[in-house]
């Protein structure tokens, strides 16, 4: 990870949630670890930090956005489809979406991450595909997943 960003990331280790929205708007690019493990298997917490960057046009089907929730919570999740009633968003380890969020409630969209010092763009095939793979089993994921985790047991053994 560049020096600069690494910088950057320390500094924004003691804002709080309620300021990355203000920092991003700021500085137009944004470097966060993420919580939680809705974005699974794509973004783990302990091995991963998420670039944002203020969304010059609006989102589409496959971005992931961060958003601040009707509650004010910060949710980094992927845009799934957008209609007159707004966006359907999703996290790629989550099996209901949000509906209906508005265009203002997005600070940012994931222009990229790291894992584990590795940068992977979202330009990139490989995630341009994983992203649209990801999404289209949505309907058979629980049982993918489940047969996925099974192989993985027995392959441990």
């Amino acid at each position: 990870m560049p020096e600069s960003l690494q910088k950057d990331l320390k500094k924004q280790e003691s804002l709080h949630n309620s300021d990355i929205g203000d920092y991003l708007e700021k500085n137009g690019e944004v470097l966060i670890a993420p919580l939680g493990v809705s974005m699974l298997p794509l973004l783990r917490g302990d091995s991963c930090q998420v670039v944002l960057k203020t969304a010059e046009e609006p989102p589409k089907p496959y971005d992931v956005v961060l958003y601040r929730a009707e509650n004010g919570r910060l949710i980094l999740h992927r845009v799934i489809s957008w209609d007159a009633n707004g966006y359907r968003i999703r996290g790629d380890n989550t099996y209901s979406d949000e509906a209906g969020i508005r265009e203002e409630q997005i600070l940012g969209v994931m222009t990229g991450f790291y894992r584990k010092n590795r940068f992977t763009s979202c330009e990139n095939r490989g995630y341009r595909i994983y992203s649209r793979i990801w999404v289209g089993i949505y309907p058979v994921r629980r049982l993918f997943v489940a047969v996925i985790r099974r192989f993985l047991r027995r392959k441990k053994r």
